[in-house]
């Protein structure tokens, strides 16, 4: 399965080039053949126009391939919700497994041959009425269609975030080792490690961290035995890898700068020896190996691009790694697995091609791709053959004629540094006649993201609304480097902001964009830079839209504060990236939305879900409270019964059409 550290079709032709070994032949019938799911699973067959909620949620995500490469799993969208799916890779039949409509699948991995496990999440509420985003994990046998819920009778098990996760497979594919924090005899909670059948869901204790209240991960080595543990001390600011050398854990590493700036990650395929991540002296996201000493060897090591995700499988064997840049490259411990990735991005040029999963003897691989003609389409491919295999497309209703084209962009801030971008033109204009277009500026969430070449559902969405889409990488985003990343720190509604305008400046220049017609929209981060577009650069925008944004940061600092409290390492690097409140307070207003309303003059639609636990709803209701106070024009859309990510059921469709509704009324694309 492909993690993150920190988701075309195919060309009639192609070129294998001069690798050794045979071809990739790409087999044009895509399946859509639905065995078992009868009514209630939507027909993946094209509409003339498509709807709001086809540029969004997918239809089919979280695909995963069995061990031996027959099958994949995947979740389905039903026509009241959501099904576990299971495809057989050979004929291309699905049959449903469960409706997992309830709960809010967030990761699929098919651990053996019987068994699927399902990570899933719901919002809850704990003991002071706070909000927070519980998950948990099933099992499902694929022989006997039952499930159960993993670790639920587990004695003190605490509700948490984090439960779900596995860190190994047995050898027999009947148990998972998987992390919890449990609280037991009125003393702090731990981070223990279990054996967990996956048959009933029953857990054993493998190791109960009680030698430590700071333990943050786990490593298990293949027969369950913990192999390395991770350790970081809140109240000194202490972090520390430990490693089980005979029936001792000796330290290997240690820091007390109140971060993590080394990752126990997994181990590498062959020799298992324990793998981490940590920059470089030259700044670079690098891939370390270490020994029984601490000393640090880099592996898969480019100067030019950090690493952004691991090829990682469910013992936490790590193959390779991708590297961060606008579309996926690969670096693979075995040159025969970088040859067939190779064959398969260059089956797919002009789409951005992701490995995804692989069989255990890696025969089989799945890969995701997207962009260019594609709105999506998962891929079986066989590397003994060379056969390239369209199985599922993920979005039915978007055929080429709906997918707009996306070009990098790159343009000059206006301190002089270089600030990458994605364009996405509107459908139906014709590339002489993109002059003077209404467009759409889209930052993007995290801060620490970036938009890369593919398909970004709302810009698709816009672009077929007749809008030019601008994404800015703005300088605080990740894919360009430590120092671009380090850039933005302390520069919330300061030069992050004024990089966004410096997009806005020059598509103007270009003659592409209409100055006086230009919108802001944006979800997360994304939606305080639209909030800080609005009130810090008034003149530049016709109307604003924030979803799920922050606009108090004072007050969005107050509740992190709250919730995990001053010593966290994640309540650091948040006063690292915005500022300290007691020390800085004066200028994180200046930069805060909501104390800023007089300024504004756009028109401003806030949408935000009444669960989100990553930015609470009292965010975009201050604001609403605000500009209603200052006689501004303002329309606030609260979303029932969603979190964060609003792609729940119909919700896709209600953002969207709302977000074009207001531009129609505010900036009609015509």
């Amino acid at each position: 399965m492909y993690f993150h550290l920190a988701g075309g079709h195919a060309a009639n032709t192609f070129d294998a080039g001069s690798d050794s070994g045979d071809g990739v032949q790409i087999i044009r019938t895509i399946v859509f053949c639905i065995a078992v799911l009868g009514a209630g699973v939507m027909s993946p067959f094209a509409v003339a126009k498509p709807p709001a909620e086809a540029f969004g949620e997918p239809t089919v995500r979280l695909a995963t391939l069995a061990p031996d490469g027959k099958s994949i799993a995947s979740v389905w969208t039903a026509k009241d919700g959501e099904v576990l799916v299971v495809t057989d890779v050979g004929t291309g039949k699905s049959r449903a497994i469960a409706n997992v409509t309830t709960v809010k699948p967030r990761d699929l991995d098919f651990v053996s041959a019987d068994y699927v496990v399902a990570k899933v999440s719901q919002t809850q509420r704990i003991g002071n009425g706070e909000k927070f985003e519980h998950s948990t994990a099933f099992s499902f046998n694929l022989k006997d269609g039952k499930f159960v819920e993993l670790q639920r009778s587990t004695q003190g098990l605490a509700k948490q975030s984090g439960l779900g996760r596995i860190v190994g497979v047995s050898a027999d594919g009947a148990y998972a080792y998987m992390p919890a924090w449990v609280q037991r005899d009125n003393r702090d909670a731990t981070y223990a490690l279990f054996r967990v059948s996956l048959a009933t869901g029953a857990a054993s204790v493998v190791k109960d961290g009680w030698g430590s209240t700071s333990t943050a991960d786990w490593l298990a080595a293949p027969n369950g035995d913990a192999q390395m543990r991770d350790e970081m001390h809140e109240n000194s600011g202490k972090h520390e890898l430990l490693r089980m050398v005979g029936s001792e854990w000796v330290s290997i590493m240690s820091e007390n700068n109140g971060f993590r700036t080394v990752v126990l990650q997994g181990v590498r395929s062959g020799d298992r020896a324990p793998l981490v991540s940590s920059y470089s002296d030259t700044g670079v996201l690098t891939l370390y190996a270490v020994n029984e000493a601490g000393a640090r060897e880099p592996v898969l090591a480019r100067e030019d691009a950090d690493i952004d995700s691991l090829v990682i499988d469910s013992n936490r064997v790590i193959a390779g790694v991708s590297y961060e840049g606008m579309t996926p490259q690969y670096g693979m411990f075995d040159p025969a697995l970088n040859a067939a990735i190779s064959k398969v991005q260059k089956a797919l040029a002009g789409s951005s091609t992701y490995l995804v999963d692989w069989s255990n003897d890696w025969s089989t691989m799945l890969f995701f791709s997207e962009g260019g003609a594609s709105a999506g389409d998962y891929y079986i491919f066989n590397k003994t053959t060379g056969s390239l295999q369209p199985l599922l497309g993920i979005r039915p209703a978007i055929t080429d004629a709906f997918v707009a084209q996306v070009e990098p962009f790159t343009y000059a801030a206006r301190d002089g540094l270089e600030i990458p971008a994605l364009i996405t033109w509107p459908i139906g204009v014709a590339p002489e006649a993109r002059k003077n277009l209404p467009m759409i500026v889209m930052p993007h969430g995290g801060p620490a993201a970036y938009d890369a070449l593919g398909y970004d559902g709302l810009a698709q969405f816009l672009a077929n609304e007749g809008y030019v889409v601008l994404q800015p990488n703005f300088r605080g985003s990740t894919g360009f480097g430590l120092g671009f990343k380090q850039a933005g720190y302390g520069e919330w509604g300061r030069k992050m902001q004024t990089d966004i305008s410096d997009g806005v400046g020059a598509m103007v220049a270009s003659g592409a964009a209409n100055a006086k017609r230009v919108c802001i929209v944006g979800w997360s981060y994304g939606g305080y830079a639209a909030l800080a577009g609005g009130a810090l650069s008034p003149e530049l925008y016709a109307c604003v839209a924030s979803v799920a944004g922050v606009s108090d940061l004072r007050e969005m600092l107050g509740w992190e504060y709250d919730r995990i409290g001053p010593q966290s390492p994640t309540y650091r690097r948040w006063t690292l990236l915005i500022g300290d409140p007691d020390k800085d307070g004066a200028a994180i207003d200046a930069v805060s939305p909501a104390r800023l309303v007089d300024r504004f003059k756009a028109p401003v639609l806030l949408i935000h879900g009444n669960d989100d636990t990553t930015v609470p709803p009292s965010q975009s209701s201050v604001m609403a409270d605000a500009l209603n106070r200052a006689g501004k024009k303002v329309t606030f859309q609260r979303i029932v019964g969603d979190d964060h990510d609003l792609g729940r059921g119909q919700n896709t469709k209600t953002v969207y059409e709302a977000i074009a509704a207001f531009l129609a009324a505010n900036m009609p694309p015509g």
